[in-house]
């Protein structure tokens, strides 16, 4: 699920990019969250704390239609790029981008904006040569929350079936294997925390911003804080069976879905039968 941020204010003068003020374009932060359910955010009825993005929902534009591939890569490149994952390389696993693509980060820097990234990106090819001036994250697929240098939980050393370490990216510089010396990181902290610093550095510039901050949060592994995984302890112990009508009500109640539509048949084992 992809969240998009505008501030500011737009004209419809004929000016150049480079001749319009920055008051004239809005800064635009897009935040995407990896594999999240339709149901899992708090405004779309989930039981999952979500305040902040609650809060931007419930001052913009919630969508009841929108679709996206089963897997996150592809997801990612249609966004990035507005074509399809056939078309960009990226429908059977990640590669680099073809030559016909061209992404917001290569859109907007034309069009006079400062450009960033930081997260989860998913490709052979870096944010850095794909239009954006600044990028930190993860190049590759899923990895260790606490540190990319190290095997996901239950993984083998290297993985059958991703063998090799993690390539991570700062700016220019691409680290293979890359073991972070910071003993508080966690991905989804840090590229929250890099992006914030992204803005703050160029906070005074006279030009708008675009923002893409991608989580690699919540695709697997399930890894989490002590504090956060204590405040969902007894949150699950009713089953899917009891959260998933849960979730329906609240939806219907939200105005997401109509209450003529009924809940589909589950496709997995009853909770009380395992």
């Amino acid at each position: 699920i992809g969240i998009f941020s505008l501030s500011g204010c737009a004209n419809n003068k004929t000016q150049s990019a480079a001749q319009r003020p920055q008051e004239t374009r809005p800064n635009i932060v897009f935040i995407l969250a990896d594999d999240m359910g339709f149901s899992d955010l708090g405004c779309y009825g989930g039981e999952i704390a979500t305040p902040n993005l609650d809060r931007l929902a419930k001052n913009g534009i919630r969508f009841t239609q929108f679709h996206n591939t089963a897997k996150c890569m592809p997801s990612r490149a249609c966004l990035l790029t507005g074509l399809y994952a056939q078309q960009c390389g990226m429908d059977k696993r990640p590669v680099h981008f073809t030559k016909n693509c061209v992404t917001l980060g290569d859109v907007l820097r034309d069009a006079g904006y400062r450009t960033l990234a930081s997260g989860k990106h998913h490709s052979l090819d870096s944010l850095y040569d794909q239009g954006f001036d600044r990028y930190y994250g993860l190049r590759d697929g899923a990895c260790n929350y606490f540190n990319p240098g190290k095997p996901r939980p239950g993984e083998g050393v290297p993985s059958q079936k991703r063998p090799g370490k993690r390539a991570w990216c700062i700016d220019e510089k691409t680290f293979v294997g890359y073991t972070p010396k910071e003993k508080d990181f966690y991905t989804t902290d840090y590229f929250a925390r890099h992006a914030i610093g992204y803005l703050d550095e160029y906070k005074n510039e006279e030009k708008p911003f675009f923002l893409y901050l991608a989580f690699t949060a919540p695709h697997d592994p399930l890894q989490a804080w002590p504090d956060d995984i204590r405040k969902y302890e007894d949150r699950y112990r009713d089953g899917w069976d009891v959260l998933r009508r849960q979730r329906y009500q609240r939806q219907i109640k939200l105005g997401l879905i109509d209450d003529s539509m009924p809940l589909s048949k589950p496709t997995y084992d009853n909770w009380d039968a395992l």
